[in-house]
């Protein structure tokens, strides 16, 4: 709550306390991190997150390790990042979250079948975004695959018109 009012130092109190009292709560763990992660701690945030997924009861881990690969690329540790996403598709393979953002930490390694594979099992899973048709857009491109690729400007076209991702595929800017 405190974190939310912009009350920085009361929040740091409020989860120190918190952990003080039972510091392998997972939840506190957890959010902790995220207050840490988005006040530019990120170092410190990943440990927390680390500390959550460790409690064996803990009910979304692969949360935890998603957002751990969030604060790492924002680092620019874009191999930790790959590793947490990738252990948190081990734990849940459809967490959505977790596999857009490995597609688009694939796509900017070039490694684009995977991405691809990534970006397709998303959109199976939930209804396409204006970033996950964007993006799956871009790598059959890349790919040289011209009729997924028009396929998938057509849907972005459709559902997006308005998009940041639209107006980017109307200019030409594709990366």
């Amino acid at each position: 709550m405190y974190g939310d009012l912009r009350e920085t130092s009361l929040a740091e109190e409020a989860f120190r306390k918190s952990l003080s009292i039972n510091p392998s709560d997972p939840d506190t763990n957890h959010n902790y991190a995220w207050f840490l992660c988005e006040n530019r701690r990120e170092e410190e945030s990943i440990r927390y997150f680390l500390l959550a997924v460790r409690y064996p009861l803990y009910a979304t881990p692969q949360k935890s390790y998603t957002m751990a690969a969030t604060c790492a690329s924002r680092k620019g540790n874009d191999k930790d990042a790959g590793e947490y996403l990738e252990r948190a598709l081990k734990l849940d393979p459809t967490y959505t979250p977790a596999l857009i953002n490995l597609a688009q930490l694939k796509y900017r390694r070039g490694e684009l079948d995977g991405a691809r594979n990534l970006v397709g099992r998303y959109n199976k899973l939930v209804e396409p975004t204006s970033e996950s048709l964007w993006l799956a857009l871009r790598i059959e491109r890349r790919l040289g695959d011209s009729a997924a690729s028009s396929s998938y400007a057509n849907q972005l076209r459709r559902r997006f018109p308005g998009s940041k991702e639209y107006q980017d595929l109307q200019k030409g800017r594709f990366d």
